[in-house]
């Protein structure tokens, strides 16, 4: 990925007119969160709406974050009108649900979220990386899934780079914010994922911010290429 330009997910978004100017600063996903009882979550019925405003740009992926959905619930988000184009698991999913729910719903990107806490978690990629369509690293937290503003720790970035060789592409989440670009020297993911250090309060995005950590990603790509 040296020289290439990174893509770019902008997650937790809770209202449709934001989510659409935020698509059109040229970024490549948008993350809507489908896990009760955190802050950014957001109801079926707006959700929905979302998705269906999205999908005038159909570059952009739609992407629905869950943490262990049932077969039923995932079949009701999958069917009707404003669907997501990608699933983010984000819960205890094994590498065979993974597989699992790939080959039922072959239309879909599934995407699996793995938050690095210790050497059992850097082994886990090798287990996920051919059963699904990218992976998303992320930094561990007690309490929270995802959406913590928490960096991995350098020496972490180092170690996965080293695990993250040939399978399913990877993202990079955790405290990403324009400030952050220079230290993507070290490594090379296919894409960022970015939420909370991008907020004004959780669920709404400081557009600027936004477009700040666009015009660095730009940039970055200018310098290397």
């Amino acid at each position: 990925m040296v020289g290439q330009a990174l893509h770019l997910k902008i997650c937790g978004l809770t209202d449709s007119t934001q989510a659409c100017a935020i698509a059109s600063m040229g970024v490549q996903a948008i993350g809507v969160i489908g896990v009760e009882g955190t802050p950014r979550c957001v109801a079926p019925e707006k959700r929905r709406e979302i998705y269906a405003k999205l999908t005038s740009q159909s570059d952009v992926e739609r992407v629905w974050v869950a943490a262990d959905p049932a077969d039923n619930e995932l079949d009701d988000v999958l069917s009707g009108q404003g669907t997501p184009s990608v699933v983010q698991l984000h819960g205890q999913e094994s590498a065979a649900r993974c597989a699992e729910l790939r080959a039922k719903h072959p239309s879909i990107r599934w995407w699996k979220a793995l938050r690095l806490r210790d050497d059992a978690d850097l082994e886990a990629i090798h287990c996920y990386s051919h059963q699904v369509d990218a992976l998303l690293i992320d930094a561990w937290s007690s309490n929270q899934l995802g959406g913590t503003g928490h960096q991995l720790n350098p020496i972490w970035l180092d170690r996965v780079q080293t695990h993250l060789t040939g399978g399913a592409p990877w993202w990079l989440a955790g405290g990403i914010c324009a400030e952050w670009v220079p230290k993507l020297d070290r490594i090379h993911p296919f894409g960022l994922d970015a939420s909370s250090r991008l907020e004004i309060s959780p669920g709404v995005k400081d557009l600027e911010r936004v477009q700040a950590l666009v015009q660095s990603l730009e940039d970055r790509t200018l310098r290397l290429g």
